[in-house]
């Protein structure tokens, strides 16, 4: 835009010619008002997205809230069974030791009472249950893993291995033994009947830790006795068992 003095009075006036340079700039200033006009409007959606963003955030939050105090409640209700579960194991476990020993006592009360059939007290209870006949097992009440503990001290001779201090029988054999008998044979049914063939062995069976697991070792003298164990007839021993105290276990004991 140019300026030139007035012929007249001789003030500046607008030099007509400079129209073009206030096109060009208020062309420009139109290009820079549409720019803003853009960016003021990219910016607005930029918030918008962003306040849905926040949102779906504030939504999150809140379902991860709820979902922590379910989990809370979960928890509470968890640690409240607990309770009751570990409090019901240990009754159990309790109960299980009464009838186990209940048992115990009462399979060496019939061993004693049939003791008197031959006269002999060199027997030890696991002999005299080995030599019950197999029809008077269910009159002589035992467990059902006391049964077991007579089938494996029966079989004495053909499973057992031979060691210095007599016959070995490990837990592997026994739950092999165990399972192609009754079909199935848990850890905890091993156990039993490894705890019940030395219970009843008295001073004559130790069980052993081995670099595999346990075993129950039989001196000479008694496993010779178990694998020549002649039963006793069941007439011979129906008159003896009757007069047994009865202590009746619980069954799998």
């Amino acid at each position: 835009m140019k300026f030139k003095p007035n012929e007249i009075d001789g003030r500046s006036i607008v030099n007509c010619d400079g129209t073009s340079d206030v096109i060009e700039i208020v062309s420009k200033l139109c290009d820079q008002q549409t720019e803003l006009l853009e960016t003021i409007a990219q910016q607005g959606e930029r918030i918008t997205h962003l306040e849905a963003e926040i949102t779906e955030k504030d939504e999150t939050i809140e379902q991860v809230h709820e979902r922590v105090t379910d989990l809370e409640d979960e928890l509470e209700s968890y640690r409240e069974s607990n309770e009751r579960d570990k409090a019901d194991i240990r009754q159990d476990v309790t109960e299980n030791a009464r009838q186990t020993e209940a048992s115990e006592k009462h399979t060496e009360a019939v061993a004693r009472k049939v003791e008197t059939l031959d006269g002999s007290e060199q027997r030890t209870p696991l002999e005299q249950i080995v030599r019950l006949p197999e029809e008077i097992i269910h009159k002589a009440k035992l467990t059902a893993n006391q049964r077991r503990a007579r089938a494996i001290a029966s079989e004495i001779g053909g499973l057992a291995t031979t060691v210095p201090k007599g016959k070995r029988l490990d837990s592997t054999t026994i739950k092999q033994e165990l399972k192609q008998v009754y079909g199935s044979a848990h850890d905890q049914t091993v156990a039993r009947v490894m705890s019940f063939l030395d219970r009843l062995g008295g001073d004559r069976t130790e069980v052993v830790h081995t670099g595999q697991g346990k075993a129950v070792i039989f001196d000479d003298w008694l496993a010779r006795r178990l694998q020549t164990a002649e039963q006793f007839t069941a007439e011979a021993v129906d008159s003896v068992l009757t007069n047994v105290v009865s202590v009746t276990p619980r069954t799998g004991s």
